[in-house]
């Protein structure tokens, strides 16, 4: 009898562990590894890591701003736990780094590639912070600078440290499933390369956080972020993709208008036939 009740405790936590941990592995297969925050914490200073932090709410902000781009559907059992393909090539969208958002084509410009870098996919960009709802997934992007084994260590709320091993890796970016499992602050760090990673916090929180897109980017900053393209009177123009304003051609075509904050102005024709067509001053040419 006693050693049923033994068998069934057990049970039990294994139980309860498999619920309570998870993180980028819902299954902690062998590459997991539990360690103490005081292992964890003497393991950074050993290596003289800064762990560069993010600029995070004192608590878990709620806002569609703050929200992960996340997903109640799991992902495939096969991508779950592994490092994923990333075309950056295909990337339009924002990115922090070095203190501010900026476009992909301007990050990857001046990105230096010698440190590993973590972000956490939100929906205008990737981010060092985001806010998910308990049991919903994310994406995390990240960046390898040398063929080396690199590992992902997890800061979870109650105190102790995830270690997961993700083997030998190339260098380059690569994305890898998060999975919110434990209600609270969760900070992560790459190791790779002998070197610490910034750190990315996540808070896993109760309620639902509409997945809508945050008001990101004005359409006026991703057009002066192309330096092809203009933004003139509300529009923005590109050389060789967008043709000028036909309006405004039309207007500079009358050497007696001027085209002025979107409007064509004329003058010098009070009194002349054109009048009647609606030529006075501050009127736009007719169609």
């Amino acid at each position: 009898m006693i050693k049923r009740i033994h068998i069934l405790v057990l049970i039990g936590l294994i139980l309860i562990s498999g619920l309570a941990l998870g993180g980028y592995d819902q299954d902690l297969g062998s590459g997991a590894v539990n360690m103490s925050m005081q292992e964890f914490t003497s393991l950074l200073q050993s290596s003289g890591a800064e762990g560069t932090s993010p600029a995070v709410p004192e608590a878990a902000g709620s806002s569609a701003v703050e929200s992960a781009a996340y997903t109640s559907q799991p992902p495939p059992d096969t991508d779950v736990g592994e490092l994923l393909p990333f075309d950056e090539t295909s990337q339009s969208s924002y990115v922090y780094y070095s203190g501010s958002y900026m476009p992909w084509g301007r990050f990857s410009a001046i990105f230096p590639e010698s440190v590993p870098v973590m972000w956490i996919r939100r929906h205008s960009g990737w981010s060092w912070y985001a806010t998910m709802p308990l049991s919903t997934w994310s994406e995390i992007l990240l960046f390898v600078p040398e063929a080396s084994p690199v590992s992902i260590y997890e800061i979870y709320p109650e105190g102790f440290v995830w270690r997961y091993d993700l083997g030998y890796v190339d260098p380059g970016f690569y994305r890898i499933w998060y999975y919110a499992d434990t209600l609270g602050r969760h900070e992560c760090l790459l190791y790779s390369g002998n070197m610490f990673s910034n750190r990315v916090v996540v808070d896993v929180i109760y309620h639902w956080i509409p997945p809508e897109p945050s008001p990101g980017p004005s359409p006026k900053e991703i057009c002066e972020s192309n330096p092809q393209c203009n933004w003139v009177n509300g529009k923005c123009y590109c050389r060789g993709l967008i043709p000028e304003d036909p309006e405004k051609q039309r207007c500079e075509q009358n050497p007696m208008c001027q085209w002025v904050n979107g409007q064509c102005l004329c003058t010098g024709l009070i009194g002349s036939s054109e009048q009647s067509e609606g030529s006075m001053m501050g009127s736009t040419l007719p169609e």
